[in-house]
């Protein structure tokens, strides 16, 4: 009885082994090298802007869940730093200062799919102090915007919900 058990493990085993050899390699899983084309936690939808009496407002509509951290940096000559590939690099559009965002915590802006970002990734602006956005960068989560700015006296960057929003307000 013992040995009739022990040839019975060996051919389930083998037979196993065999199943294993014959079916070859498993198929890779798809999506692997496809860039993404939705949002894991938030997406940067669009840019737009508007004129008030007092300042320039810019509104990056998003998707996704939460809101993301927004630190606003000003840029004298419109140099930033881009983390993917370490370069320093010159904001597109001319203006008398800059003001460089750095959208984090997940955020990402996707090239398609229903998450995409739709705004031209440089976008000049008539207004009297903000005079073009550019999508400078995008890494690990955060996304880099820069603001061409005329002349302004100062700026206020905060988000709002229902829907999720980052607001720059930019005084005249």
């Amino acid at each position: 009885m013992p040995k009739t058990r022990i040839i019975r493990q060996v051919s389930a085993v083998g037979a196993a082994v065999a199943g294993l050899v014959l079916a070859g390699p498993a198929p890779a899983q798809a999506g692997t090298t496809t860039p993404a084309t939705s949002c894991q936690n938030i997406c940067v939808l669009d840019a737009r802007t508007g004129a008030h009496s007092d300042f320039d407002r810019l509104v990056f509509d998003l998707s996704g869940t939460g809101l993301p951290q927004v630190q606003a940096t000003a840029s004298a000559d419109g140099t930033y730093h881009t983390a993917g590939d370490d370069e320093i690099r010159h904001l597109q559009i001319p203006g008398k200062s800059y003001l460089l965002l750095d959208v984090s915590g997940g955020a990402v802006a996707l090239p398609s799919g229903p998450d995409a970002y739709t705004t031209p990734r440089v976008q000049s602006v008539s207004l009297p102090s903000l005079k073009g956005v550019e999508m400078a960068a995008g890494y690990e989560g955060h996304v880099t915007f820069g603001l061409s700015l005329g002349d302004y006296s100062q700026y206020k960057v905060f988000t709002l919900t229902s829907p999720n929003r980052v607001v720059v307000d930019v005084y005249h």
